[in-house]
């Protein structure tokens, strides 16, 4: 009996949709983990019966074995893989590299199989457009948690250092402040210091564990607490003012952040609404007239303005969103 191929179709349809659900599982689910801004994750799993170097392994996203290599381990030299895996550390998710790779190539594969199979488009042209939602879409999901999460981290920081400098003028050591930080404030500040503090417990250098931190937490302010904790640790002095003095400057800095932003809410408003309104009259017009294009598409001019009047509108919007943008 010969084999049809029709069944490699089918075994592929399966193996694609059963990465993706499994793919989309594992990131609901650790988003659902790593999302809640009144939780702090490492004392939940602390809580669970977790041991605390097993937490501190899996926040870190440190693999237990360390025989064998591994598939994540084989491509370690890859420059975009090392650029994922920061990403990945740095919107606080604890999946591994390997499982956001097999998201992306389920994505893409799901993708192809609707454009190749569904809407009958060629192979080629079909694989090549499954990138853009394969690759783009769990980079953007990573990018977005970084934003907000880095935000919400700025937001806890002047309190935070309060919070130490009140500790240390009460007479206890800047290991047990932060240890306190660790269990009364919610995540994202919470279960980074209380990393930090599982790092120095298990024998890791105190300025180590704030350089890991940073590194983790690409942020200015907390590179002024690094600096003035490294001071400190070798000319000594008074830590509790020098923190004090840091978080008066930070909250002044967020205070005046938030009033530029209020006032050029105006400017980000028309920004949003210029940048859409183009595209938003493209698709009504071809939703009412679909052959308004359809008519010229064939001219030799066509793909050319087109791409002159792409290139024009993304120039506009790169320079409106430029304008609206301050640094404080």
């Amino acid at each position: 009996m010969p084999f049809d191929p029709i069944y490699l179709a089918y075994g592929a349809i399966f193996l694609f949709v059963l990465l993706l659900v499994e793919g989309l599982y594992y990131l609901l689910a650790d988003s659902r983990r790593g999302g809640g801004h009144n939780i702090n994750r490492r004392l939940q799993m602390l809580a669970s019966g977790a041991d605390s170097r097993e937490v501190l392994y899996k926040l870190r996203r440190i693999p237990k074995k360390k025989g064998a290599k591994s598939f994540a381990d084989a491509i370690q030299l890859i420059g975009p893989r090392n650029w994922l895996d920061d990403m990945i550390n740095k919107s606080g998710l604890t999946l591994s590299t390997s499982k956001m790779l097999g998201i992306m190539a389920a994505i893409w594969g799901g993708t192809f199989l609707l454009l190749a199979g569904v809407m009958t488009m060629p192979t080629l042209r079909a694989l090549f457009i499954a990138l853009i939602p394969g690759v783009g879409l769990p980079i953007l999901h990573l990018m977005n948690r970084k934003r907000t999460r880095l935000k919400r981290f700025l937001e806890q920081f002047p309190d935070t250092l309060d919070f130490i400098v009140r500790s240390l003028r009460a007479g206890h050591p800047l290991s047990t402040s932060m240890s306190l930080v660790s269990k009364e404030m919610p995540d994202p500040i919470g279960t980074e210091f209380g990393l930090a503090v599982d790092e120095m417990t298990y024998g890791l250098d105190m300025r180590d564990a704030f350089l890991n931190m940073s590194k983790r937490l690409p942020l200015q302010d907390l590179q002024y607490l690094v600096v003035a904790i490294n001071i400190q640790h070798g000319t000594g002095g008074n830590l509790a003012e020098v923190l004090d003095g840091l978080s008066k400057v930070i909250r002044e800095r967020f205070h005046m952040f938030s009033k530029v932003r209020a006032l050029s809410a105006e400017g980000r408003m028309s920004a949003w609404i210029l940048s859409i309104l183009p595209i938003g009259v493209t698709g009504a017009v071809w939703g009412i007239n679909p052959r308004y294009f359809m008519d010229v598409i064939d001219d030799p001019l066509f793909l050319i303005m087109m791409s002159v009047g792409i290139g024009l509108l993304l120039s506009g919007i790169l320079i409106m969103w430029k304008m609206v943008r301050f640094k404080v």
